[in-house]
């Protein structure tokens, strides 16, 4: 199974939606998709750019080098065809023919090897899927060697997703619009940054038919009720639905579709080495943390019961999935407040967080419910919901209500349990866990499932987290808009919608 990483919005949209909607025939003709995203973009150095919902507004303008299916599996782009070496270190790719950016520049292996080396530059969840490249090789005009430390399983994934999206190499700095080859190109003059982006086609695209709406509008809409508003007067085309909405939605006609993308949501503890929060330092206080959630009730009222309870790292389906794990920590408050007391906190102790209450209400009252139970003071920091999320990147929070995801396992673990994942930003370094990802990085086959599953255990066990489920979540779409879930992916790819069938 393959994932994206998954990220809360990062605050909310006071103007109103006013984009046509429903796919409809805008005037001359021309059909329009328009879509809601609950993230800002950081456009368009892909050097800073993030997986997850953000990889909606890259989609139109930049193309990939590998096309991943309905089914998440590798399938050809920009690049034709692909092998690797006998060691798995070197694949080998072949690119298209005629490909042209918006600029009129050849897209060649040298634009390749300078978009993929600026990517992997910078410091974005992108840059960190395609660490393990040590160096890319010019074969001649349209064919690339990627040279890998060692082998892994995600690179293919990777460059099927914001890690593999190619840039004008006169773009690559500090661009003040993209220049890619993808289908479509930005029109700056229906743009406001921040808010509104409208994308036209580009009318040199080499797979027009892939793609059959004229125009694509992507807004950002964090407010879920403002979104599912949005949806049902008809000024929305498609977007993510809180799960409490799907039968209403549902009942309007619109089409609806669920399913589970993989991630795991719940109580992310970024301060383990109680920097912060000394109490967090404590085993037995991150325990107590995990015997605090009624996971089970949690699915049940916040998530209408959809989601699969889960206390581990990794999601059925992945390598490193042991179902023996979530038996772990029972919901037990009295084990909890035992636990805090044993570890030098029985009047429990005090963090705050950010509120998150405008977007995730249900799993904010949740998190601070089961956290008051046990004892602990929770203050909530209301902020602008835009400054949350690089608040969080920068440590300011201790832990936080959180959901993540990655494209494989490996990734996964790259995005956040070294010393330099992007989700570390409290850069904490556990040699044991160094130790395991390090011998993981180095496997093949069963011996790195294995090492996976070593893995998972040893995180369940240090309680690094308080993970919740795996989640499950819903997009809705237009009568006449159809969208295929991706494998994965929280948001579908702009690839997967068509027209409904009438």
């Amino acid at each position: 199974m393959r994932k994206t990483v998954a990220i809360i919005g990062a605050g909310l949209l006071t103007a109103t939606a006013t984009a046509c909607g429903g796919g409809t025939q805008a005037a001359g003709g021309d059909k329009t998709l328009t879509l809601a995203e609950s993230v800002t973009a950081t456009p368009w150095d892909l050097a800073k750019a993030s997986m997850g919902p953000e990889a909606q507004y890259y989609q139109p303008v930049f193309d990939t080098l590998i096309r991943l299916d309905s089914k998440g599996e590798p399938t050809p782009n920009l690049a034709t065809s692909w092998s690797y070496d006998k060691a798995q270190t070197t694949l080998t790719l072949k690119l298209r023919t005629g490909v042209k950016f918006t600029d009129g520049t050849a897209l060649d292996a040298d634009a390749v090897r300078q978009s993929l080396l600026h990517t992997k530059s910078g410091t974005g969840s992108a840059a960190g899927e395609i660490q393990d490249i040590t160096g890319v090789d010019v074969v001649d005009a349209h064919t690339v060697a990627i040279k890998l430390s060692h082998p892994t399983a995600s690179l293919l994934s990777a460059l099927g997703q914001v890690s593999g999206m190619i840039a004008g190499p006169k773009s690559l700095e500090n661009p003040k619009v993209p220049v890619g080859s993808g289908p479509y190109q930005l029109d700056t003059s229906a743009t406001t940054a921040g808010q509104t982006y409208t994308y036209t086609r580009n009318p040199d695209y080499w797979n027009a038919k892939a793609f059959p709406y004229d125009k694509i509008v992507v807004k950002y809409l964090a407010d879920p009720t403002a979104r599912t508003n949005a949806l049902l007067s008809g000024q929305l085309d498609g977007a993510t639905l809180n799960l409490n909405r799907v039968a209403t939605v549902k009942g309007r006609g619109l089409n609806v579709v669920t399913y589970q993308p993989g991630d795991i949501e719940g109580l992310y503890i970024w301060d383990r080495a109680g920097k912060k929060v000394p109490a967090l330092g404590k085993l037995k206080v991150r325990q107590a943390l995990n015997h605090a959630f009624d996971r089970q009730a949690i699915v049940k009222s916040a998530k209408t019961g959809l989601g699969t309870p889960t206390t581990q790292l990794f999601a059925p389906g992945e390598d490193g999935n042991d179902a023996g794990l979530d038996d772990t920590y029972s919901y037990d408050p009295a084990k909890a407040r035992k636990l805090l007391a044993e570890a030098g906190y029985p009047d429990g102790f005090s963090v705050t967080i950010p509120d998150l209450s405008a977007m995730f209400p249900q799993e904010q009252a949740a998190l601070t419910q089961s956290l008051k139970d046990i004892g602990i003071k929770v203050k909530l920091d209301n902020l602008p919901g835009d400054q949350v999320f690089s608040s969080m990147l920068s440590g300011k929070y201790a832990m936080s209500y959180f959901k993540l995801g990655a494209p494989t396992v490996w990734d996964k673990v790259q995005l956040q349990l070294t010393k330099k994942s992007t989700w570390n930003p409290f850069k904490y370094d556990d040699p044991k866990a160094d130790d395991l990802i390090e011998r993981i990085g180095k496997a093949t086959g069963a011996k790195r499932s294995a090492l996976f599953k070593q893995l998972n255990t040893y995180v369940v066990e240090q309680a690094w987290n308080a993970p919740w489920n795996v989640i499950a979540n819903a997009y809705a779409t237009a009568k006449d808009v159809k969208v295929t879930p991706q494998p994965g992916t929280q948001y579908p790819p702009i690839y997967n919608y068509a027209p409904a069938a009438k």
